[in-house]
């Protein structure tokens, strides 16, 4: 009896491949040619395909849409983690993840989003692009971006929550002058744009807490690199004649630059000023002094929105999800809270 394998043999391709075609899975991408090799080879085996196997039609894949580059996503250990989650995940649940964009990369008009079972949208691209996005395929889950004012489901760490509680930590032990060294919000679009603005949310919580203490502010804004820490502490050194006591870092590879920067200056992380992160990147526990950081499961937020992409294409729910991770601080010598 012919069965798939034999046209499959035939025709050059996998039996997956036949099984998909006579299936007319949507998300196969397939030439003309291929397709004439199989039928063909269903003609000359004068398979049937009427008494074929029931073949269990495969989930459709998941689209993915990232704000940053492939190098990025490689270099950075938080990219790198959402990566691996939305990969591992998807392959535990026999979902294809075939199709990505890293915008920084490769930005294009989008299309052909309707025949995917869902997209997962990584990092802060425009509303306007989500927008449009919707208006091809209605199942998105947006990671990391939680100021999105669309019906989307959405998965992101508590950011602002635990900014206003490293702060509060801060201002327990005695600090008055607490600063914030951070990233621009980076808004991009599907044509590869960005839009830099201050609506970041670990800088919205810190602007918060100080106005409710009614402390001074002192913060600075850059790009998300290293180098950038070490030169916006270098300007707080040069400027400033009372240097904050306490300083929250928004994220790991920035805290770097500023360890730079103030040793270089000679004063002391951990006594002359205390300093405290985001991220909890391998490095962190390797600095001299060992950095204070917020630890966040990105790889279990990808792995979250994998599922939600799943309930999405399985129709299990028409209402949009959000889903908060919580995150921890991990203490270590450059900033010891007060006990209890």
């Amino acid at each position: 009896m012919v069965g798939i394998r034999d046209v499959a043999r035939r025709a050059g391709v996998s039996p997956g491949t036949v099984s998909r075609v006579l299936n007319s899975d949507p998300t196969l991408s397939v030439a003309a040619a291929t397709k004439e090799r199989i039928y063909i080879a269903i003609k000359e085996l004068d398979y049937n395909m009427d008494k074929r196997k029931y073949v269990k039609k495969r989930l459709p894949s998941i689209g993915v849409i990232t704000s940053t580059s492939r190098q990025k996503e490689l270099d950075d250990p938080y990219f790198n983690a959402l990566r691996m989650g939305l990969e591992q995940e998807a392959r535990r649940l026999h979902i294809g993840m075939n199709r990505v964009y890293n915008l920084e990369d490769n930005p294009k008009a989008w299309q052909d989003f309707d025949k995917l079972g869902a997209i997962i949208v990584v990092g802060t691209v425009s509303e306007q692009s989500v927008r449009r996005l919707l208006k091809q395929n209605r199942n998105i889950v947006v990671i990391d971006n939680p100021d999105i004012n669309q019906e989307v489901d959405m998965v992101y760490a508590d950011f602002e929550r635990m900014t206003k509680r490293v702060l509060q930590l801060f201002y327990e032990k005695g600090h008055r002058r607490i600063g914030y060294i951070g990233g621009f919000n980076i808004a991009i679009d599907e044509e590869g744009e960005k839009k830099y603005d201050e609506n970041e949310k670990r800088l919205r919580a810190y602007q918060s807490f100080v106005t409710a203490k009614k402390l001074t502010p002192q913060s600075k804004i850059g790009l998300w690199e290293p180098l950038e820490g070490k030169r916006m502490m270098d300007e707080w050194l040069a400027e400033e004649e009372k240097l904050p006591t306490a300083i929250l870092v928004g994220s790991d590879p920035l805290a770097v630059g500023v360890y730079r920067a103030l040793q270089s200056a000679g004063l002391i992380v951990g006594k002359d000023v205390e300093i405290a992160s985001f991220d909890d990147i391998e490095i962190a526990e390797f600095l001299t002094p060992s950095l204070t950081t917020v630890h966040i499961s990105a790889n279990e937020i990808a792995k979250a929105a994998v599922r939600l992409a799943k309930e999405r294409i399985e129709g299990q729910r028409q209402e949009p999800v959000i889903m908060t991770f919580p995150s921890k601080l991990v203490v270590r010598e450059s900033f010891i809270p007060n006990e209890g």
